[in-house]
């Protein structure tokens, strides 16, 4: 494991952050890391697109994902 000092973090940002930690019963620490285990998993979100298999028999293509995703952030 590694250790991490963050800086410059921004009052309102950090103020969320505690109250967010505090709501789910966890030290600020322990909340921000489960946040960049999140933040990791989609930073490789290429690796995952690219080994996607749809559900046999469902009928959809990894175009059909895709347009799917694209269409939902442009009505965003």
């Amino acid at each position: 494991m590694k250790r991490m000092n963050l800086r410059d973090v921004p009052d309102d940002v950090y103020a969320v952050l505690v109250e967010a930690a505090e709501s789910n019963r966890q030290s600020l620490s322990a909340f921000v890391v489960d946040r960049l285990i999140e933040v990791s998993q989609v930073a490789r979100l290429d690796d995952y697109v690219a080994s996607y298999q749809p559900p046999r028999g469902s009928g959809l293509t990894l175009d059909d994902a895709t347009a799917a995703v694209r269409e939902v952030r442009e009505a965003s």
